[in-house]
């Protein structure tokens, strides 16, 4: 499995994305936008390792997947 197609498949089951120098060749490549809920982008690993941590802890980014609209 390549890159691209890991990063597609943890953006496609609502999973955190944390990257730096050079994430966004990764991201371009799984077609995954950058600023996407719960994909984190910094200099350096240690600037998005908090953020990271904490959207760990809810499992997934369900932000991701707006609320289906209520019927008429």
């Amino acid at each position: 499995m390549t890159r691209g197609n890991v990063l597609a498949e943890v953006y496609r089951h609502g999973k955190p994305i944390g990257g730096w120098d050079g994430a966004m060749e990764a991201l371009a490549l799984a077609a995954t936008p950058a600023g996407a809920p719960g994909v984190l982008l910094g200099d350096r690993g240690d600037e998005v390792l908090g953020g990271i941590v904490e959207l760990l802890g809810r499992h997934r980014v369900w932000e991701r997947f707006p609320a289906a609209a209520p019927p008429d």
